[in-house]
């Protein structure tokens, strides 16, 4: 998982764009070195990852969804923006880090995205959402399913031969054998 600088836009044409914000501010915290003002570019929401180009310095940013941790609208500081928190340990080369290995380790890299027209938050919000769903957290998911097979996977075992000839019972109506919908099988059944 990494940060991925670019040196030129990003090929518009050859992503899977779901929004494109002109005229957005960045904010970079910790800052970059010698760069404490907001950044002026555009940003792309994409499926595989979101972009932010600036024209003015031939620069931009790729971030994965993955390294996302949180995404969410702030409307702190006067003006809605989308704010992100990535992942502990990505930083941009050039970031203003603490020198300190203690409190590196605890620094995150915030984003924050201004668009100059204040109603795209939402629009903004909604599409890296629905992006971000499509790659969901594997560490989270590995860790429900080893849940849900630590409370559920010898439950078979220890049905009685009653108890599972209901359980057989109900499996054949919510899964019909015939194509039919499972509402309608219930019906019939009644």
């Amino acid at each position: 998982m990494t940060i991925t600088l670019l040196s030129q836009a990003p090929d518009i044409l050859n992503l899977k764009t779901r929004h494109v914000q002109k005229e957005t501010a960045l904010i970079i915290s910790p800052p970059f070195v010698g760069h404490e003002d907001p950044i002026q570019g555009d940003v792309l929401i994409c499926e595989d990852r979101f972009y932010f180009y600036s024209e003015s310095s031939q620069s931009g940013i790729a971030v994965d969804y993955r390294d996302i941790i949180i995404h969410a609208i702030s409307r702190q500081e006067g003006d809605p923006s989308i704010f992100c928190q990535l992942d502990t340990g990505l930083f941009f080369p050039n970031q203003q880090l603490p020198e300190d290995d203690y409190e590196r380790q605890e620094t995150l890299t915030e984003l924050r995205f201004i668009p100059c027209d204040k109603s795209a938050v939402e629009e903004i919000y909604r599409a890296m959402s629905e992006c971000a769903a499509l790659y969901p957290d594997e560490d989270l998911m590995t860790e429900q399913d080893s849940d849900h097979q630590a409370y559920f996977a010898d439950l078979d075992h220890e049905l009685n031969e009653e108890q599972q000839a209901a359980l057989d019972r109900l499996d054949s109506l919510l899964e019909p054998s015939d194509g039919s919908h499972s509402d309608d099988a219930v019906d019939k059944s009644l």
